[in-house]
């Protein structure tokens, strides 16, 4: 049985299977593909040089961060925004606009809001499609039973939710790296060496620690 105390740590709330040098390789030029959708080389290396751009416009320095390797932090950050898409979907939770706008006033604005996902490995550009991501987490756990006063009915609510996303599959291209259901991306040498003490980039996580 898979530990979902570990699983919520690291939100592995993503599907698929391990992969190994023997699977079978995604596309050339393809970082990953994620249920029915893909994420480009090319995309994450774009995604990657506005992170590093913005990191240094924030005057913070790598070496702060508390996360493994950029590209893995950004990539990781990428397929979860993937796997919710494809859930919401599926499930029909519709988050609109609006929603992603109240949250973020509710928060400061995007001047607040923006500088602090640069610690979750987050983009400038996708900020909205984090906040969009954990407002369906959040609506994903409501659906399923969770009470944020019991956390028994927490803790069951995310099981299912884990359960929907395991339909999602991801595979990685080899150049990247493998998945693990419940580590994420491993093999870091491919992305040289984390940040000390840390193992997984920041996940989406409950909105209302957005700013933490």
């Amino acid at each position: 049985m898979k530990s979902n105390h570990v699983r919520v740590l690291l939100a592995a709330v993503a599907a698929g299977v391990a992969l190994t040098a023997c699977s079978s390789p995604v596309q050339v030029g393809t970082a990953a593909v994620v249920g029915d959708q893909e994420i480009s080389s090319k995309r994450l290396d774009g995604e990657i040089r506005e992170y590093k751009a913005a990191l240094q416009k924030a005057k913070i320095n790598e070496s702060q961060l508390q996360m493994p390797s950029i590209p893995r932090a950004v990539l990781l950050q990428l397929i979860y925004f993937s796997q919710f898409e494809q859930f919401a979907q599926r499930s029909g939770l519709a988050i609109s606009e609006g929603d992603i706008d109240r949250f973020i006033n509710e928060q400061g604005g995007i001047d607040k809001v923006g500088p602090a996902m640069l610690g979750r490995g987050v983009p400038p550009s996708e900020v909205r499609k984090w906040v969009r991501t954990s407002l369906t987490y959040q609506k994903g756990l409501e659906r399923f039973g969770a009470n944020v006063t019991d956390q028994a009915s927490v803790a069951a609510a995310q099981q299912k939710l884990f359960a929907q996303l395991d339909a999602i599959p991801v595979k990685l291209s080899n150049r990247y790296g493998a998945w693990d259901t419940q580590q994420g991306i491993i093999d870091q040498a491919r992305f040289g060496e984390p940040a000390a003490g840390s193992e997984q980039a920041p996940p989406p996580a409950d909105p209302a620690t957005a700013g933490q």
